[in-house]
Parts: structure tokens; C-alpha cells; sequence
């Protein structure tokens, strides 16, 4: 042997990745998970202002985003209604959320379907018809706002959040 590491997976190793994970918790915009561990006392005010009823008690009654409800028009009545200090006013981005496509999209499949790029409202879904045989949508990260808007009129589900920062710590 040369020095190289020898992997021999076993089955239960090998299935180990086939089972589900859990999906990601989001917390509300203007927060991040050690503002909300550290000082959100689950008074629930700020699932109470959620005039689209996108957040509601996750563990600990701490806030969380319910993804697929609708689309967060980032109206700020969250933070307004915290008295705790939560919520990050020097925030200059509501948060780092955009939406991610899975393989589920009828496109791959050459069902033509634009359901997401209509409910978009900063047209950060694109349909790209230069991809045989149906198109394509394309994610423009930039202009998304992570809003959720798109999650609702998809028939698959084949749209969903990812947050930047869990990204990077994976990474």
C-alpha cells in the first residue's frame, strides 16, 4: 500500500445518506440564530404582527418562517412589534435567504410551466428558452429576496429556501 486511505462503506453507512434530513429552520428577517437564542424570550409579538401569518413557534416558542405560507413583503411589523432587541436594525438586507430549484421542476421533464417567474415580484426568476425541450428558469441570486412569493403556485414543490449562512458554515 501506498499510504492512501482505503474506504470500505459499509451498508448501513452507504444508507445513511438516503435518509431524510431535517428541513432548515428559518428565523424571521433582520434576525440571525444568536440574536434569537440570546434575547428572544417566545412572547410570540412578532408572530402575532405577521400580517401574512409567515412565522409561528418553533422550538422554545423562539420565531420561526413558515416557507410556502406566501411571500414575506418585509413590512417590518415583526421587528416593530419586538420589544427585546432581536431583531438587527444595522441589517442592511432583510437576510441572506434565496430560492434554490430542485430536480422535481417540470421543465426537466418538458412539461412547460412558468407558475414561479409569474408570482416572482423582483423577477429574479427567469424562464430561459434556450434549453430543449421546454425551457428552463434561471435564478438570478442577486435580485432574489428570498420572499417566498414563487413557493406557493409551484404544483411539485420544486422550489425552496436556502439560507446563505448555513451555507457557508457546511462549506
Amino acid at each position: 500500500m501506498s499510504g492512501a486511505i482505503e474506504f470500505q462503506p459499509g451498508r448501513r453507512g452507504f444508507l445513511a445518506g438516503l435518509r431524510p434530513r431535517p428541513a432548515p429552520q428559518f428565523r424571521p428577517p433582520w434576525t440571525d440564530e444568536a440574536s434569537v437564542s440570546a434575547r428572544c424570550t417566545g412572547c410570540g409579538a412578532c408572530i402575532k404582527a405577521c400580517a401574512a401569518g409567515l412565522l409561528a413557534a418553533g422550538p422554545g416558542g423562539l420565531p420561526r418562517l413558515v416557507p410556502g405560507q406566501g411571500e414575506c413583503t418585509f413590512c417590518h411589523a415583526c421587528a416593530d412589534a419586538c420589544d427585546e432587541g432581536v431583531f438587527l436594525a444595522d441589517l442592511a438586507a432583510p437576510w441572506p435567504v434565496t430560492v434554490a430549484l430542485s430536480g422535481s421542476c417540470l421543465l426537466k421533464a418538458g412539461i412547460s410551466c412558468r407558475l414561479c417567474t409569474d408570482a416572482c415580484p423582483t423577477e429574479a426568476l427567469r424562464f430561459d428558452l434556450s434549453v430543449r425541450p421546454a425551457g428552463a428558469i434561471r435564478i438570478d441570486a442577486e435580485a432574489c429576496t428570498g420572499c417566498g412569493a414563487c413557493l406557493p403556485p409551484c404544483p411539485t414543490q420544486a422550489l425552496g429556501l436556502q439560507d446563505g449562512r448555513q451555507l457557508e458554515a457546511s462549506a
